[in-house]
C-alpha cells in the first residue's frame, strides 16, 4: 500500500468512486469526474460493464480518447447502442431499467440537492452555470445515485443551495415523499477529496461516514456549510496500490490532454 504523501485527497476521490461500479452494472455516467470513474473502474475491476449517456449512446467497451461529452462522436465504435436523450431518460431510467447512476455535483447542500444551474437568485443571478442535463431525472428517478464533488469547501457544500438542479432529499426528513418522489429513489452517498458522506435515514442529511487515510476531521467539519455530524463507527478507506495510482493518474492525463482542468495540477 501506498503512504498518503504519494497520492492526492482527489485521486482517492476518483478510485473510491470507481470502487462503487461492479462488473456487470450498467449505470448513467454523468458528465465530467464520473466519466473518469467509470474508466478506471473498467480497467481495474469491471471491463464488462454498460455506461449510459445523456446524449443516448450505451457504451460497451473501452474508447482511448476522453469523451468530452456523452454524444462525443469519438464514442460510436464502443457503443452498444446509439439512441437519443429519450431513449436513456424515458425508455431506460424513468421505466427504473437502470436503477444506478453516478453524476457530477459542482454544490450540494446538507440533503443532497445539487445546484448546476446558478449563483445567486435565478431571476438574476451573479453567475450561470451549466444547467441540468439529465441531471434532475436521475435526481427523481435513480434508485441508486452516487454524487461526486471535487470541492473542499463551503462555497461547494452549503448549507443550502441557491437553485435546486437535482433533487436530493429536498428539506429531508419525509419532504422527498411528499413532494411525489418513489420512496426507492434518492440519493446514496456523496464521494469528495474531503472523504464520503452518507444520508441518515431520518433526517436525511448528510453525515460523514468514510474517511482517507491522515484525514483531518476537525478540518473536514469546518469546510462544509452545516453542523457536520460523523458516523459512530468511522470507516477508514484503505490507502490505495501503486497500480490502482497509475491507473488514475493515465485517465486523468488523458483528460487533461482534452482540455480538462484537473485540481492540484
Amino acid at each position: 500500500m501506498m503512504k498518503s504523501q504519494d497520492y492526492t485527497p482527489f485521486e482517492m476521490m476518483i478510485l473510491t468512486a470507481a470502487k462503487q461500479i461492479q462488473n456487470g452494472d450498467a449505470l448513467f455516467v454523468g458528465f465530467h469526474w464520473p466519466m473518469v470513474a467509470s474508466r478506471v473502474a473498467r480497467r481495474l475491476h469491471a471491463p464488462d460493464i454498460y455506461c449510459v449517456y445523456e446524449g443516448g449512446g450505451v457504451e460497451r467497451t473501452y474508447c482511448p480518447i476522453m469523451p468530452n461529452t456523452g454524444a462525443d462522436l469519438i464514442l460510436s465504435p464502443h457503443l452498444a447502442m446509439a439512441g437519443e436523450t429519450y431513449d436513456t431518460l424515458c425508455g431506460l431510467l424513468a421505466a427504473g431499467h437502470l436503477p444506478f447512476s453516478m453524476i457530477d455535483a459542482p454544490m450540494v447542500d446538507r440533503y443532497g440537492n445539487i445546484n448546476s444551474t446558478c449563483i445567486g437568485p435565478y431571476q438574476q443571478p451573479k453567475a450561470r452555470l451549466a444547467g441540468s442535463g439529465g441531471a434532475a431525472d436521475l435526481g427523481a428517478n435513480s434508485k441508486r445515485l452516487i454524487m461526486l464533488s471535487d470541492r473542499t469547501t463551503k462555497d461547494g457544500f452549503p448549507l443550502r443551495v441557491d437553485y435546486i438542479t437535482t433533487p436530493g432529499y429536498l428539506d429531508g426528513y419525509d419532504s422527498r415523499i411528499r413532494a411525489g418522489f418513489r420512496p426507492d429513489t434518492g440519493p446514496e452517498m456523496i464521494i469528495s477529496p474531503l472523504g464520503v458522506f452518507k444520508f441518515d435515514p431520518v433526517s436525511k442529511e448528510a453525515y460523514l461516514w468514510g474517511v482517507y487515510p491522515d484525514a483531518d476531521v476537525q478540518k473536514i467539519k469546518a469546510s462544509v456549510g452545516w453542523e457536520l455530524k460523523i458516523a459512530e463507527k468511522l470507516t477508514a478507506i484503505s490507502p490505495p496500490k501503486a497500480e490502482e495510482i497509475r491507473v488514475v493518474r493515465e485517465e486523468l492525463d488523458i483528460a487533461e490532454s482534452r482540455l480538462w482542468k484537473i485540481p492540484g495540477r
